[in-house]
């Protein structure tokens, strides 16, 4: 029964680090990409998301696109690092039922 509940907390917290990667990933693609106007939307929302990015890569890898926009590296590497936390809590999970 405990196992059944904490492999249940597993899937939860894994999904939860599962939809804020592709939030990420979308928001990485919207920089890079996005034109002029819309892009000053994008300005509150970075400003929020840097906040929560580790200062040892906050800033990290920002290259600017020939679109106008900017590559995050800093987001795409929490993304990457949130979807390896995703499939390693998939695994102890599916390891508990």
């Amino acid at each position: 029964m405990r196992s059944a509940v904490g492999s249940r907390a597993l899937r939860l917290l894994a999904l939860a680090c599962r939809v804020a990667a592709w939030a990420l990933v979308l928001l990485v693609v919207a920089d890079a990409v996005v034109p002029a106007g819309p892009r000053a939307w994008l300005l509150g929302v970075n400003s929020a998301v840097s906040a929560l990015v580790p200062d040892a890569v906050s800033g990290l890898l920002v290259v600017v696109t020939p679109f106008g926009g900017a590559f995050r590296g800093d987001f795409a590497i929490v993304a990457i690092v949130l979807l390896v936390l995703d499939w390693a809590l998939c695994r102890l999970s599916a390891s508990l039922r």
